[in-house]
């Protein structure tokens, strides 16, 4: 059985088939009392809406360039971030939540509520964190909790200081895409005294 109905042309009034030609070359919002209620899309606006997100990104975006080196210093940490993810009750994976925390810092989104906004609609943001373009974001609140959960381990707050280090402290100028937020990293690094003498 197909899963949706088909129409001849000659079937649809006359104003619905403007419309539908219309939404040939720009989608068309269609309102039902007052309230979005369905969208009509040409075939290839369809088609080009189930690519995988990683098909919006630019190849050439410095956050792309610099994902492997993030991604090594993070799998160097793997037994850390496994046991973590074990021994609480994060419903995200740690390394997921590094992965936020760091789009927190390299564009200073000033608020959790808004870093859980930008999931929900910025394709980079959801490319990085591992998001597909119809996967549900997880609830604020769950995505609040784990990363106070990660925040409160020193390790991993020293694990994210070692990735602005290296890989992003010398390149930060050359990138002017990034707005490196150095007050909310010693915000998370203050949390722990242990870490904040060593660094002074």
């Amino acid at each position: 059985m197909e899963r949706y109905s088909k129409v001849g042309m000659q079937e649809l009034d006359q104003r619905l088939s403007k419309i539908v030609e219309a939404a040939r070359k720009k989608p068309v919002s269609v309102y039902r009392y007052g309230a979005p209620w369905v969208w009509i899309v040409s075939q290839d606006d369809w088609q080009g809406a189930l690519k995988e997100v990683s098909s919006y990104i630019p190849p050439g975006h410095s956050l792309v360039l610099l994902r492997p080196q993030i991604d090594d210093l993070l799998d160097d940490d793997r037994e850390f971030l496994r046991s973590l993810h074990a021994d609480s009750d994060m419903q995200i994976a740690p390394q997921t939540v590094m992965h936020i925390l760091l789009l927190q810092l390299l564009y200073s989104v000033p608020s959790e509520q808004q870093l859980y906004e930008q999931l929900n609609y910025n394709l980079l943001f959801r490319w990085f964190v591992g998001l597909d373009l119809n996967q549900k974001v997880w609830g604020f609140n769950v995505l609040s909790r784990d990363i106070a959960t990660l925040l409160d381990h020193p390790q991993a707050v020293l694990l994210i200081q070692k990735i602005i280090g290296e890989v992003f402290c010398g390149a930060l100028l050359q990138m002017p895409e990034f707005s490196l937020n150095f007050a909310q990293l010693h915000t998370w690094l203050a949390r722990h005294p242990s870490i904040s003498n060593v660094n002074n």
